[in-house]
């Protein structure tokens, strides 16, 4: 009998149903197991790993080496990129899961009653029976750290150690939760399971590479370089992926480089060449082949040979800086120091776009001049270093102190070079000093048109110039030549005079704000009591072309020159601190110590200098000369702090019985005050301000002494007492104390707050009848639409008095009251005759009517008093009873 189309399709229909409801995952049949395992493997399980390779090459494609650094092992680390491949993640978790969900077969099968194998009681005891539920479990876990999901990557890496039935798949979680662990910088939770794998004989060979190579993450992002290396090797010698295998070889070469094997490290950067990596690893690995080169041993002219080759290959332009560098290193290695910051120097100016390139060779050119003890080079090396690096980079915190320290040293070198260039100019003829300084400015037009001509030869030759111009600049620093040679000092020196003293003629007396003021004190001028003319207006740039340029700081008067010998004397003394507390410098402190004593020998700082080289001295060794300091401020300051520590061995174990009488002595009052012993406690107290004027504890005993009062007198007597702490505390917990106890007592008791304000309204006002007043309108809490009420004052000004002319204005004080001020009523007399005829008006009345409000009026000078003060009840006291 022939079948019809649609009996063909009725009958397949029924044999697919037949199947699919004999393979449900509540049955567990051997046709029910092939089933679930064929569609987890080649359907659901295939395509989630087929998303998660696709983004394996993903991350290999966005991920971008920094080769100045050790590389890390994995790639996976990156915050962008895991927010790149979230959805894809997302993507294969959702497909992992479907396996896990629709296809897990956890049923026992049905062994009808017979007796079962060893093999079969195994397989029966399983608690999964579709082979692809574990490898989905860990490719969700997988992806989850791969989206850096990682508390939930650690939950099922932990489930897989636990209930995975395949044991690759339950080792290959537990390298992987090492790995999340690592990411996490849970490092004692990654060691336990990395040293019981180790010691793991049944761990399967083919995770070897992973494992090793984990185990290198593990030690590489501690920094312990030294065991790393050997499990780097471990994991190249079992790694069969070709990126992997290079990727692991430059690492294992930067190892080495690292821990001072530099013979091993170029083999090794040799070995990734031939490897044929991508390009940025191929030149990396030359650079760093070349920086590791011995030149002791092998042939340095081959190697120079291949990086100038590398330097005129176009592909190299951007990386030029880099060539550079290498060339530096070497050069170093020739113990050739000069050459190779000039290479470092070329490195800083080819840096196109790489600023960190930038910032590392400026750093280095900054660490060889600091190691020389060439400090003004190194700081203003240091400095452009921390303009091009970022706070991330290593040894940053670090880098940035010396730069500070450096930076307050060479500020005083500079003060001291300024000031003794100009007290120079100042003693010669006034011939020659014109002379000198047309000769300044002849050589800065010649500088102006070699810059104009560099700039026209294009940008690459500009940047150099400015390498040369940062050189030649140092280079006059350093050598101490004539200060108005090296313009970025001239300015510094000018922009510091002006911000003092403003734009001052050369006259005598220059620093007076009003030259009728009778001659004023030198010590004023040189301690700078009196400040510079606020009046001054903003400086115009001036023309470094112009004689008068030079001429205004140049000190020609004797109060000038005191002034600028007061700014050597204090630049010596700060910069002989530099070198001996923050540079640790201590022959070159002493040096500069001793410099200050000789110039100044009445300095102020006489008894610090000569106690910093008594202890420099005795800390190098030389006696002789720490004796001869300790019997100079014995001799000159013997009642100085230094000189009774220096004659009396003991003097700080008394200073220090001293200072705990005072504790001893609060401690016994408070304890009195505990028993009631009010009047003893007043005692103590009172001998503690006698005893201890100055000391820091006596707030507390102002607030114990106010305690003690308050036990056996009135509030009025206690709130008294509180108000004298107060005032003679400084801001502080004691302070806050008594003002809280103030606010409550003049909550509970409003007669004490009126005492308080009727006499706070007579200090703080005056009555002044014939001043010019003001009247005011004060809004103190509730809603009020300002600029209508402005408005309708100014129609009542118009409509009730027409020819006078007032200023009606808005403001806030402080403590939130809105004020409307109303100038130009006249005296006391006139302003209440306006404050009658405002309260009658209607308009006025209708918009304040929804709010806490008054209406006063107030002397000018009074109402700057007010304020000043804020308190409206206190001004309120006073206008009543006056007006």
């Amino acid at each position: 009998m022939k079948l019809s189309r649609i009996q063909y399709c009725y009958f397949a229909f029924f044999w697919i149903f037949l199947l699919v409801s004999s393979c449900s995952v509540e049955k567990n049949t051997g046709m029910s197991r092939n089933f679930h395992n064929m569609v987890s493997r080649y359907n659901i399980y295939f395509n989630g790993n087929e998303s998660y390779k696709k983004s394996i090459k993903k991350i290999d494609r966005q991920f971008q080496d920094d080769f100045s650094k050790i590389l890390p092992v994995f790639k996976y680390g990156n915050e962008e990129i895991a927010n790149s491949i979230a959805s894809d993640m997302d993507r294969v978790i959702t497909k992992a899961s479907k396996v896990i969900a629709l296809h897990s077969i956890t049923a026992k099968p049905d062994t009808k009653g017979k007796e079962l194998s060893e093999k079969e009681k195994e397989f029966y005891d399983r608690s999964e029976f579709n082979d692809w539920v574990d490898d989905s479990y860990l490719l969700m876990g997988k992806a989850q750290t791969l989206k850096h999901d990682y508390f939930l990557a650690i939950k099922t890496f932990s489930y897989l150690n636990k209930e995975a039935q395949d044991k690759t798949v339950m080792y290959e979680s537990l390298v992987w939760l090492s790995f999340v662990y690592n990411q996490q910088d849970e490092f004692e939770k990654s060691d336990k399971i990395l040293v019981e794998l180790t010691e793991d004989t049944e761990f399967p060979d083919e995770l070897n590479s992973i494992f090793f190579a984990v185990y290198a993450d593990y030690y590489l992002r501690q920094e312990i370089y030294p065991q790393a290396l050997g499990m780097l090797e471990q994991a190249l010698s079992f790694e069969k992926n070709k990126k992997r295998e290079y990727r692991l070889t430059y690492i294992l070469a930067q190892v080495q480089e690292k821990n001072g094997n530099e013979k091993q490290a170029y083999k090794l950067y040799a070995k990734v060449v031939r490897m044929n990596p991508p390009y940025d690893m191929t030149f990396n690995a030359r650079i760093r082949q070349a920086e590791s080169f011995d030149v002791t041993r092998e042939n340095v002219s081959e190697i120079k040979k291949i990086l100038r080759r590398m330097l005129r290959d176009e592909k190299n332009l951007e990386f030029q800086d880099q060539i550079y560098y290498a060339f530096g290193q070497i050069a170093l290695k020739e113990q050739k120091r000069d050459e190779a910051i000039e290479y470092f120097k070329k490195s800083a100016g080819a840096s196109i776009q790489n600023r960190k390139q930038k910032g590392i060779s400026y750093l280095t050119i900054a660490d060889l001049y600091f190691v020389s003890d060439d400090y003004v080079p190194a700081q203003a090396y240091y400095d452009s270093a921390l303009m091009n690096l970022n706070s991330e980079y290593p040894g940053f915190e670090i880098i940035a102190g010396k730069a500070a320290n450096l930076t307050q040293l060479v500020g005083n070198i500079q003060i001291i070079e300024r000031e003794d260039s100009l007290q120079m100019l100042a003693a010669m003829t006034s011939t020659n000093r014109t002379a000198f300084i047309d000769q300044i400015i002849a050589d800065l037009r010649e500088e102006e048109r070699i810059r104009l001509e560099k700039e026209a030869e294009g940008p690459y030759n500009q940047s150099d110039y400015y390498e040369s111009e940062r050189r030649i600049n140092q280079q006059l620093n350093q050598t101490g030549k004539w200060y108005f040679y090296n313009p970025a000092v001239v300015d510094f020196g000018r922009n510091e005079f002006r911000k003092k003293w403003g734009d001052r003629e050369l006259s005598d007396h220059w620093r007076r704000k009003n030259k009728s003021v009778s001659e004023m004190n030198i010590a004023e001028i040189v301690e700078g009591e009196e400040g510079f003319d606020a009046n001054v207006q903003p400086e115009k740039e001036e023309d470094k072309y112009n004689r008068d340029y030079y001429m205004k700081p140049i000190p020609l008067t004797d109060s000038l020159m005191k002034v600028s010998d007061k700014r050597i004397e204090n630049a010596m003394f700060a910069k002989a601190s530099v070198y001996m507390s923050d540079l640790q410098d201590f022959p070159r402190a002493m040096q500069s110590f001793e410099e200050l004593i000789d110039r100044y020998p009445n300095t102020d700082h006489l008894l610090s200098s000569y106690y910093y080289l008594y202890d420099l001295n005795t800390k190098t060794g030389n006696p002789g000369m720490s004796e001869f300091y300790k019997s100079q401020i014995l001799e000159k300051f013997p009642q100085s702090e230094f000189g009774q520590v220096l004659g009396d061995p003991d003097y700080l174990r008394k200073r220090n019985e001293k200072e705990m009488e005072v504790y001893r002595l609060y401690e016994q009052a408070y304890i009195a005050y505990l028993n009631n012993q009010y009047d003893y406690v007043i005692r103590e107290c009172d001998q503690a301000f006698d005893t201890y004027p100055d000391h820091e504890l006596l707030p507390k005993f102002r607030l114990l002494k106010a305690y003690a009062i308050g036990s056996i007198s009135d509030i009025r007597t206690f709130k008294i007492a509180l108000q004298e702490v107060v005032e003679f505390s400084p801001d502080g917990e004691v302070k806050n104390r008594a003002n809280e106890l103030i606010v409550h007592f003049n909550t509970i008791t409003p007669e004490l707050k009126k005492e308080d304000e009727e006499i706070e309204s007579k200090q703080i006002y005056q009555f002044l009848p014939e001043e010019s007043h003001i009247v005011v309108l004060a809004v103190i809490k509730g809603p009020v639409d300002m600029n209508q009420l402005v408005f309708d004052l100014i129609n009542f000004n118009f409509d009730q008095y027409p020819q006078t002319e007032f200023s009606t204005e808005k403001q806030i004080m402080e403590n939130g009251i809105r004020l409307v001020t109303i100038k130009g009523t006249g005296n006391a007399e006139g302003a209440m005759t306006y404050y009658r005829a405002l309260l009658k008006e209607n308009n006025i009345a209708e918009d304040l009517k929804s709010a806490d409000h008054k209406i006063f009026i107030i002397s000018e000078t009074n109402f700057d008093a007010f304020l000043k003060h804020g308190e409206l009840s206190v001004y309120e006291i006073f206008f009543n009873e006056n007006y």
